[in-house]
């Protein structure tokens, strides 16, 4: 059984990626600050990042690395660069020193092909221009996932829950469409990369193959038919986005407590277009659509006493 490192194991995609990676008959090695309960199939590696040691300990003998960890939300631009940056260079420089270097499978972020928007852009995109700075020396494989959700999603859960009191907050940008992913099928992107006979020579960026991804009006659709009931659109204007940004970014340096939302990140929510771009993963067949998905999602959040669904739903 190979054995393959997970990094951000603890995080929502991770977790799920453990069942994929442990039902698949890999052995698993996470690297994990906390004290986690124990699960078959997985070793845990106490320790960050910045952990060298950890580090050491965790890719020794790995046929693969799957590293996730990352920040999506910091202080300032230096704890953005610190874990997206700087933490993936020293994990993929650990694993290209190794006498027989693993399969380095790098999870980034669309936001890492529009660096200029954030701070959490520049720092994906660093970390990105890392790892394939090293493909002479390791195979490398950089995907690219969309907005993931699912069950256990606390973003999915909010535009749910704002779409049972029957409106979801969006921003004004015309035209603007996204692409989205299930859990557990951003699960299947790893394994597919884990199984590539040939590397691509490119980023790959992923979806759940919905053909120029998702206006507002479906993702509200989706969520119409996932609760039983009207859904409807509501813009927000850029400005309102910028006051709301400004007040999270205060409010974070005042309590030392960073927001999701902040001033900076205004500039990815306003940008109107975050659909996947071709080629597509080989060996990567992605089995939820958006209705089942959001329905799913739905199922969950109710049967977590945090949504109501319409009776015969």
């Amino acid at each position: 059984m190979k054995t393959v490192a997970v990094t951000g194991a603890s995080g929502f995609i991770g977790r799920r990626l453990l069942s994929a990676l442990t039902d698949g008959g890999f052995q698993v090695r996470a690297l994990v600050r906390g004290t986690p309960a124990a699960v078959p199939g997985v070793t845990w590696v106490r320790g960050d990042l910045a952990d060298r040691a950890a580090l050491a300990s965790l890719i020794d003998g790995a046929a693969a690395i799957v590293h996730g960890a990352g920040a999506v939300k910091a202080l300032d631009a230096a704890g953005f660069h610190a874990v997206n940056a700087t933490g993936t260079a020293t994990l993929a420089e650990l694993a290209a020193s190794r006498p027989t270097p693993p399969r380095f499978i790098h999870l980034s972020s669309f936001a890492a092909r529009e660096p200029h928007l954030s701070a959490y852009a520049a720092s994906k995109a660093a970390g990105e221009r890392t790892a394939w700075a090293l493909r002479d020396r390791m195979p490398v494989v950089v995907l690219r996932p969309p907005a993931v959700y699912g069950p256990g999603d606390r973003e999915a859960l909010r535009v749910l829950q704002m779409a049972a009191r029957g409106a979801i907050l969006t921003p004004a940008v015309p035209g603007a469409r996204l692409s989205l992913v299930h859990v557990d099928d951003a699960a299947r992107a790893v394994l597919a990369a884990l199984d590539l006979a040939v590397l691509p020579d490119h980023v790959v960026e992923f979806d759940d193959h919905a053909a120029g991804g998702y206006g507002w009006d479906q993702v509200a659709s989706a969520a119409s038919t996932a609760l039983g009931r009207p859904v409807r659109t509501v813009s927000v204007p850029a400005a309102a986005l910028y006051v709301s940004g400004a007040v999270g970014t205060l409010v974070a340096r005042l309590t030392g407590r960073a927001s999701v939302l902040s001033w900076d990140k205004v500039g990815e929510v306003l940008h109107p277009d975050w659909v996947a771009a071709t080629p597509r993963l080989s060996g990567y067949m992605p089995q939820w659509t958006l209705a089942a998905g959001f329905k799913n999602t739905a199922e969950w959040a109710c049967s977590q006493g945090l949504l109501r669904l319409q009776r015969g739903n």
